[in-house]
């Protein structure tokens, strides 16, 4: 009786009128984030599903790992660490994926309406390139989606109710220099329900290949950007790690395990890595800001959220 609850649930929410408009939203979105990155001179990769390393995250997830003969491989967290080994060759400079992430999130994540299992990223990085290079990036992008979604999709966002906001840059951007490690949460989450524009939040504690500051020990070159009316955070991104001896001493300082990432280290002190800063956009998250849309799991056909039944 459950399951057939959870049938009709499935078949009430794929028939309704709001998901075909959202889904003609997301063909555009999808679209045009390819678009702008190969206009801007960025080359595209295929995703990775399975590789002997991924990121370790700076949260605690269920284990997601298969074995295949005698390798222990995981199931891709995000593509942090082949980003930085595309841009190896002389010729690459800038790279993108729409990427297919796993991350087996606690139940806790439920509440938040945000977070998915299962979700892709419109992952990039450049070669050569700062925190602020990426955030400038990222505002330009941004201001291009918004315009062309609001021209080609005015009747999708009727149907949803939807008036988007009139993005402008500068984004705002704010340091938790001056915040205590613990209120670093509830301090965006509090200008999220505060402010009108999207904004970036710099200097936070987190994987160890985000770069620390050569100048100020214990802050770091990153950022997470943040949509406003309570929609909380977008993205991560930030400048890397590239250099041996740093990389060796973050993992030391994050505790974490060196053995999968054994390959990745010895090409690191080959000096091979390059200078370079990236982000990780969550298209879904995306979507959901876009639509007006309170819980992540409206702007999906199958809902793969913290939480779900798996009903199909």
């Amino acid at each position: 009786m459950e399951n057939s609850i959870g049938i009709e649930k499935f078949l009430n929410h794929i028939n309704d009128p709001e998901l075909i408009a959202i889904l003609n939203i997301q063909n555009v979105l999808l679209q045009e984030l390819q678009n702008y990155a190969v206009n801007n001179g960025f080359k595209q990769l295929m995703p990775l599903l399975i590789s002997p390393f991924t990121d370790p995250l700076n949260h605690q997830v269920y284990p997601a790992t298969i074995k295949y003969g005698d390798k222990m491989l995981s199931l891709t967290s995000s593509m942090i660490f082949h980003k930085q080994l595309s841009l190896i060759p002389k010729n690459i400079n800038k790279v993108f994926i729409l990427s297919p992430n796993i991350r087996l999130e606690l139940e806790h994540k439920q509440k938040t309406g945000n977070h998915m299992l299962e979700f892709s990223q419109f992952d990039f990085e450049i070669k050569n390139a700062s925190m602020n290079d990426v955030m400038k990036y990222i505002e330009g992008l941004y201001i291009y989606i918004f315009d062309i979604i609001q021209k080609r999709c005015s009747e999708e966002l009727k149907i949803l109710n939807r008036q988007l906001p009139k993005l402008q840059k500068p984004f705002p951007v704010y340091s938790t220099t001056e915040i205590p490690l613990d209120e670093v949460d509830d301090y965006c989450t509090k200008l999220s329900k505060e402010l009108n524009s999207p904004f970036f939040v710099t200097n936070l504690k987190r994987e160890f290949y985000d770069r620390e500051d050569p100048d100020r020990p214990k802050t770091y070159r990153n950022f997470d950007m943040f949509y406003p009316e309570g929609y909380e955070e977008a993205l991560s991104g930030g400048e890397r790690e590239y250099i041996y001896d740093d990389i060796i001493r973050r993992i030391a300082e994050n505790d974490t395990d060196k053995k999968p990432l054994e390959n990745y280290l010895k090409i690191a002190k080959m000096g091979l890595l390059n200078k370079s800063a990236g982000a990780g956009i969550g298209v879904q998250r995306l979507l959901k800001f876009i639509c007006g849309k309170r819980k992540i799991e409206d702007v999906c056909m199958f809902n793969r959220s913290v939480g779900t039944n798996f009903d199909v």
